[in-house]
């Protein structure tokens, strides 16, 4: 069992909280589909897409850390629940990057709840720290939180054990679509309290 500290991200975390993102992400069947692979260089694209949400979208992000090295991470942001539109994109060329990106962030769109909630994601663990409670323990602070606020929850998945870990903190898939020829999985948990 590994010892780990659960704390608040700081400003100085945000580089590293991103790759650890990007390295616990880099095999999600999504990602692969995206980002068309899983090398370095598709695992520094990945980083850069967490370092841009953390500065454009923050929200609440806790660490699990070992030591001083973050070895988990978990984002929750209070949604308003008002439907974000996704700004068309020129399209040069079909399966471009961009393109991907845009399909993907249009799709999630569609099945964002509409009423106010808190959005779970991104959340990863290093692949050398799985199976050791990290995951649960976030999701509890997470699960926490959320109650303490009598509110709903939802996120979406690509992986089936990420469907098995979620509802057993009371997580249900309410909607699926296929993106990019990979299956997208929609959870809503109803509040507790």
């Amino acid at each position: 069992m590994s010892n780990y500290q659960i704390s608040f991200m700081e400003n100085n975390d945000t580089k590293e909280a991103a790759k650890v993102l990007s390295i616990a992400m880099l095999n999600n069947p999504f990602h692969v589909a995206i980002f068309q692979g899983n090398s370095e260089v598709e695992r520094l694209e990945i980083e850069l897409m967490f370092m841009d949400l953390f500065t454009k979208l923050p929200g609440i992000v806790f660490l699990a850390k070992e030591n001083k090295k973050i070895i988990g991470v978990m984002r929750m942001k209070s949604c308003v629940g008002s439907k974000k539109s996704v700004n068309s994109i020129e399209v040069k060329e079909k399966n471009s990057l961009d393109y991907r990106k845009y399909t993907w962030k249009k799709e999630w769109a569609i099945h964002d709840p509409v009423t106010q909630h808190w959005h779970l994601g991104p959340i990863g663990v290093l692949p050398g720290y799985r199976g050791m409670g990290v995951g649960s323990k976030l999701m509890q602070i997470f699960c926490k939180e959320v109650d303490a606020c009598s509110a709903q929850a939802y996120l979406e998945t690509d992986l089936d054990e990420n469907v098995h870990l979620y509802q057993k903190f009371g997580f249900e898939v309410i909607a699926t679509s296929n993106i990019i020829q990979v299956e997208n999985r929609y959870m809503l948990r109803v509040s507790k309290t």
